[in-house]
């Protein structure tokens, strides 16, 4: 009787093992195949143009951008064992380039010798760190500010007062399954959109992201952040005085501090044609801002994600990026991609004081043309 029961319990303790060898061999970690690229050496070798092309900016911009990252030490992660963490130079070689292609994370992370959710790691980490700057790099202007950015536009169009264009521009997503009516934009893509305000040097001065593509410009402008804070502070608290103002196409409104196009419905005079002209020649500057983040930032093309609010970080990330290129001279030579939209002709509400004070100075604008 003993020995039947040593004989079961010596079964049960060798069943043990194998269960125990058996889950250890599934938990073990894969040891992927990866060609040892050294691809440090790879980027340490590349000529000025290459790095230019592949990271879309230039060594020295790249530099300060390390420099501005290093001020946030939760991007330093300190060696406990195992791989070597990436060193912050890695993670934003791994972004930009992620950002500047439209490859996916895998095709990434064999460029860079790492693993897929490495590349994910690095790349969401990089990108909401770049959304905590926006605050820093993507600014209003103040009142010093305005008188050069008006004298800018007047030199480059003759309309008076101007320090932004604004417009929207739609970004191809990939929107959740039960989300896709409202992502469908007039064009039939599914899109996410982005109101943006910039000067007429295609820096952005005010960014609004993650409006679903249904929605029509008005209907974004009236909840974007200067809509609101000049409806509830007053005009003065972002244009300072009367004399400045934005320039808009025919979907806003036209308001004291938004001047749009005349409507023309066939009864326009020549004046009222020759302005509409000079204002669309003053605001061209938000169509090269546009095609210029879509162009050196190609993610932008298609944003491969179900995540929407991972898709608005994203598009955040890269007009921050483009803001810190361009302020720092760093351009890039692109084909300006053609965003121009169809106008709709939905009508925007507005009071009786909108009205009279937009329309008097849209009219006052065209009397200092002398055109």
């Amino acid at each position: 009787m003993c020995s039947n029961v040593m004989l079961h319990q010596n079964i049960i303790k060798n069943n043990v093992k194998k269960r125990r060898k058996l889950i250890s061999t599934f938990l073990k970690r894969q040891q992927h195949y990866r060609i040892n690229n050294t691809v440090d050496k790879w980027i340490e070798a590349y000529i000025d143009n290459d790095f230019h092309g592949h990271f879309r900016m230039t060594r020295s911009t790249f530099t300060k951008l390390v420099s501005m990252f290093r001020q946030d030490a939760q991007m330093d992660v300190s060696y406990t064992g195992g791989h070597e963490p990436l060193s912050i130079e890695k993670k934003l070689l791994i972004t930009l380039w992620y950002l500047a292609k439209e490859g996916a994370m895998f095709t990434t992370g064999e460029f860079f010798n790492i693993a897929k959710s490495t590349v994910k790691k690095a790349v969401d980490l990089v990108v909401n760190q770049l959304c905590k700057f926006s605050s820093k790099i993507i600014v209003w202007p103040k009142k010093s500010d305005c008188v050069e950015i008006a004298k800018v536009f007047h030199e480059k169009s003759k309309f008076p007062g101007v320090i932004g264009a604004i417009d929207g521009c739609h970004f191809t997503v990939k929107p959740p399954a039960d989300q896709q009516d409202s992502y469908t934009d007039r064009k039939l893509n599914k899109s996410i959109l982005m109101q943006g305000i910039c000067t007429s040097n295609k820096i952005f001065t005010n960014v609004n992201v993650g409006f679903p593509g249904r929605l029509h410009d008005a209907r974004v402008f009236v909840n974007s952040q200067v809509y609101i804070k000049v409806d509830e502070e007053g005009q003065e608290e972002l244009f300072y005085s009367n004399i400045y103002h934005l320039l808009g196409d025919s979907a806003y409104p036209n308001l004291s501090w938004l001047i749009v196009p005349y409507k023309d419905y066939g009864n326009l005079n020549s004046r009222q044609r020759q302005f509409n002209y000079t204002l669309s020649k003053a605001r061209v500057c938000k169509e090269h801002a546009f095609g210029l983040l879509k162009g050196r930032w190609r993610r932008l093309l298609y944003i491969n994600t179900t995540n929407m609010k991972k898709a608005s970080k994203i598009i955040l990330a890269c007009c921050v990026l483009h803001n810190f290129c361009l302020l720092n001279d760093d351009y890039l030579d692109v084909v300006v991609e053609n965003i121009l939209k169809v106008n709709e002709s939905q009508e925007h509400t507005r009071n009786r004081f909108e009205i009279l004070t937009g329309d008097v100075k849209r009219n006052e604008i065209l009397r200092l043309l002398n055109i």
